[in-house]
């Protein structure tokens, strides 16, 4: 039987409808090559049947869905008018921009906006001057993934504008909670920032990834991190110098972490072992990087380490068994510390007699640290003796002998 396909017909539904195979209506029909592709007006032989008109699903012209979105996901509840060219039929009996909007995201008024996008749609629909109309999904997503919207957006980008579009109060209230959050973590870690940046950097998030200039550059908690620790200011509001060292003043987390951070550079005589320039670089470096989450409290005491190591070799095996720098020098500065009558903490590791201690070289080569018995008396050669009790005292007695000696004294 013969019959005049109509707009909005698809093989699949006249072969449905009229109780046979879509298979066995090309078979009948060899000027068909592809099932997807049938033209409003040509005439097809049904092998067998008495013809039946495939029930049509009614909607509204050239429309996209616009709806609810939950989690930044495009949802359908109505279709409307996109602008899109409405020469033709009004009917779209098989093609769904329900199933247009829930794939690739479009809102009404980003496919207003977007030419690539409403000639995809034109071409989709036969309005293109074709007169056939594509229902086969497949190839409508290749029409729509060939479009500069497509490939200058990415999902999240194309489900970030949809639900902008078609949910603009839960997206206001969305993007409110977010810069909070925002603006909240910024204020924990003792810093400022401003209502505009917090909105900006929340769109970005929500965003999470967008293509520029052919890459994808991602907006995930890496680049907040590091956003925030660029925001980090080191200069005269918050930093002072105590005896020519830098100290910081720093609020929030940043100060527990300044602290804690402070404390590993003395374990292992960072501070005094470089100058005050080069213990500013290091500290704030390392500080943004922590932030950052580009560095570790590992990294920063395996650097630390390593340094030590190669400044005080004589030690490398006490570091290596777990100890600081400190720790494994601690038995020489306080034998040096208790001859010179002072404390040992104020004893840089840069000392003259600390360094000599530590790095003894014997005939051989061989660097190690000398005995304390050894060290002791390096530290009574020394100046700073002379201005200890103890050597006032010895040479107290050492003079009243020799005039007792030589009868100057009962």
């Amino acid at each position: 039987m013969a019959y005049k396909i109509k707009k909005g017909d698809t093989l699949s539904g006249i072969a449905k409808a009229n109780n046979t195979t879509v298979k066995k209506i090309m078979d009948a029909n060899p000027s068909i090559t592809n099932p997807n592709v049938i033209r409003a007006g040509a005439t097809i032989q049904i092998p067998g049947k008495t013809v039946k008109t495939p029930p049509a699903t009614s909607g509204t012209s050239t429309g996209v869905v616009s709806g609810t979105a939950t989690s930044y996901a495009p949802g359908s509840t109505s279709v409307v008018n996109t602008g899109v060219s409405s020469t033709g039929a009004t009917q779209m009996d098989k093609f769904s921009p329900e199933q247009l909007a829930a794939k690739f995201g479009v809102a009404a008024a980003v496919l207003n906006s977007d030419k690539s996008l409403q000639d995809a749609l034109n071409k989709i629909l036969g309005l293109d001057g074709s007169g056939t109309m594509i229902t086969d999904p497949e190839l409508q997503t290749q029409i729509i993934q060939n479009t500069s919207w497509y490939k200058n957006q990415t999902d999240t980008q194309r489900k970030f504008a949809f639900f902008k579009q078609t949910n603009p109060g839960q997206f206001a209230a969305d993007l409110q909670l977010n810069a909070s959050e925002i603006v909240k973590m910024w204020s924990q870690n003792g810093l400022s920032i401003t209502a505009a940046d917090a909105i900006k950097y929340a769109e970005q998030l929500m965003q999470q990834a967008v293509i520029q200039d052919g890459k994808v550059i991602r907006y995930d908690k890496a680049y907040l991190q590091k956003l925030m620790a660029d925001s980090i200011k080191f200069d005269k509001t918050n930093t002072f110098e105590v005896g020519g060292k830098v100290i910081y003043d720093l609020d929030g987390k940043l100060e527990t972490m300044a602290q804690a951070l402070y404390e590993r550079a003395y374990d292992y005589g960072y501070p005094s072992t470089v100058s005050n320039d080069g213990f500013k670089k290091w500290f704030e470096a390392s500080i943004r990087g922590l932030v950052a989450g580009t560095l570790n409290p590992e990294d920063v005491d395996n650097e630390l380490e390593q340094r030590a190591m190669s400044l005080f070799p004589g030690l490398k095996d006490q570091m290596l068994r777990g100890q600081t720098l400190r720790q494994a020098a601690d038995p020489w500065i306080t034998t040096i510390a208790n001859t010179l009558e002072i404390d040992p903490n104020s004893l840089d590791l840069n000392n003259d007699l600390v360094q000599q201690a530590l790095n003894y070289t014997d005939d051989k080569g061989n660097v190690s640290p000398m005995n304390l018995y050894s060290a002791k008396k390096l530290a009574r050669r020394s100046k700073d003796f002379d201005y200890t009790q103890t050597a006032k005292e010895e040479k107290t007695n050492v003079a009243s002998i020799i005039l007792r000696d030589h009868g100057f004294l009962a």
